[in-house]
């Protein structure tokens, strides 16, 4: 079941015209992550000025200890904070998120209702 709820859909990958959004939007992934390490690396620049750091070792440290530091950062925000920061957006951004997020829930309820029912039944 799975594999039907993430099947590709052709209408949004076939044609010169899907394949250029494609390509848009890879590119746009890329230059975002370039912009996120030129940022590091340009605040490692800034202490190395501010502070005269002169020893290679330390400003190597600084490098790989931020690094350390903003991959575990990323974890815990894909792993703990994804998901809540996710149900806050559906739940509170927009009336139409509220709707969706209600139409769901009472969708949910009226599913298991059936499935309490089918059960009795024994069916």
């Amino acid at each position: 079941m799975e594999n039907e709820l993430f099947k590709d859909d052709p209408k949004y990958l076939e044609g010169t015209q899907n394949w250029l959004i494609r390509a848009y939007f890879y590119c746009s992934n890329g230059l975002t992550i370039l912009n996120e390490f030129r940022n590091l690396f340009l605040g490692i620049i800034a202490i190395y000025v501010t502070l005269k750091i002169t020893n290679i070792y330390v400003i190597v440290g600084i490098v790989v200890g931020s690094i350390v530091v903003l991959t575990l950062m990323g974890w815990y925000k894909v792993h703990r904070m994804a998901k809540r920061i996710e149900y806050l957006t559906t739940r509170f951004g927009t009336s139409f998120g509220i709707r969706s997020f209600n139409f769901q829930e009472e969708s949910h309820k009226l599913l298991q209702e059936i499935l309490e029912e089918l059960r009795k039944n024994g069916k």
